[in-house]
């Protein structure tokens, strides 16, 4: 078990963004696997209560390490809760060509960002002064006749650290949702489960690029709702999927 300094300034309501929390956990099981051949293919993840600023307690469990294939945990915890925890699949590359490998989702047809504005820095939530925004489609609070989508280009302000699976996790989730552009008002709302899968992954693209990002709710129902999102690199690649589940907060 390993202590982390939780940092201010990442808040979404109560606690951490989810993608902050995310991110941390894959950091910490890359760590652990050490093995660069070993990539995240896949992450699951459940976020039971916020990460507030402060001293958190970091965890990782190997669950198996197979011949091409390792499957770890690791959770964070705060005054002897767990606040969250992940599953992540790290796994070598196989062979995949011709039959063996097909992609059925389409590109997003949307301007280039270098065409658009970015939004102003927003001031709520917290974390998003991080992120850098070009909108295509979807406002919050565009009503209930418009579609529960949102569409644009996104990148960190100051990346930093490593393209890594853990910046894919944060990215993707830095996005609102896009319940809020169906709503004529701001609803508080939070992910409890999380999955990410990794497609092609960033290698390769220019790191000084935005990322395309899509994000659809198809259904809403009992105060939850799921939510799919998609990250595209500028050469048309597909990065990631991600899929939450969120519940809204009265």
């Amino acid at each position: 078990m390993a202590s982390l300094e939780v940092p201010s300034g990442w808040a979404q309501g109560r606690g951490a963004y989810g993608g902050y929390v995310v991110a941390t956990l894959i950091r910490a099981i890359e760590q652990a696997v050490a093995d660069p051949v070993r990539k995240v293919r896949s992450v699951t993840a459940e976020l039971p209560g916020p990460l507030v600023p402060g001293s958190a307690e970091l965890s990782v469990q190997v669950l198996r390490a197979g011949h091409s294939v390792s499957t770890v945990r690791a959770q964070l915890a705060q005054g002897g809760e767990i606040k969250s925890h992940a599953v992540a699949v790290l796994a070598a590359a196989r062979p995949g060509a011709g039959p063996l490998a097909w992609q059925e989702l389409v590109h997003p047809e949307v301007p280039s960002w270098k065409t658009l504005d970015p939004m102003p820095t927003l001031p709520t939530p917290e974390f998003a002064q991080h992120f850098e925004y070009r909108v295509v489609e979807g406002i919050p609070g565009s009503g209930p006749s418009a579609p529960a989508r949102a569409v644009g280009w996104i990148r960190p302000r100051a990346p930093g650290g490593p393209r890594d699976a853990a910046h894919i996790a944060a990215v993707v989730d830095a996005w609102w949702p896009a319940t809020l552009v169906r709503l004529d008002r701001p609803r508080p709302m939070a992910t409890i489960a999380y999955t990410l899968d990794i497609v092609a992954g960033l290698d390769g693209l220019d790191p000084e690029a935005p990322l395309l990002y899509r994000g659809t709710v198809p259904v809403l129902a009992d105060g939850y709702f799921l939510e799919t999102r998609e990250l595209w690199g500028e050469d048309g690649r597909l990065v990631a999927l991600n899929q939450q589940t969120f519940v809204l907060i009265a």
